[in-house]
């Protein structure tokens, strides 16, 4: 990634850069007849670049520190898309 495209994320004291974004996600069902949609925060990253990809592990993402809640490795395997969860 370009040094000025994206924020900077540290992740196991690796320091890169990653997109940040908010995505939708249902967070409850009912049976089919209806669900409550929820934002997000996501953060995709060069998968290369980071080797500690693991959920539960802490991330500086812009200079607030999160949480990996679930990883999803993109078709290519090249960047991966990170949702963020609390601390």
């Amino acid at each position: 990634m370009a040094l000025d495209f994206g924020v900077p994320v540290t992740i196991g004291g690796t320091p890169g850069r990653g997109i940040v974004d908010e995505n939708d996600t249902v967070v409850v069902t009912n049976n089919g007849r209806g669900e409550v949609i929820s934002g997000v925060h996501t953060v995709q990253v060069q998968t290369s670049a980071f080797p500690t990809l693991a959920n539960g592990t802490a991330i500086i993402v812009d200079g607030v520190t999160y949480s990996i809640a679930r990883k999803l490795t993109e078709s290519d395997t090249g960047f991966t898309k990170l949702v963020l969860g609390s601390v």
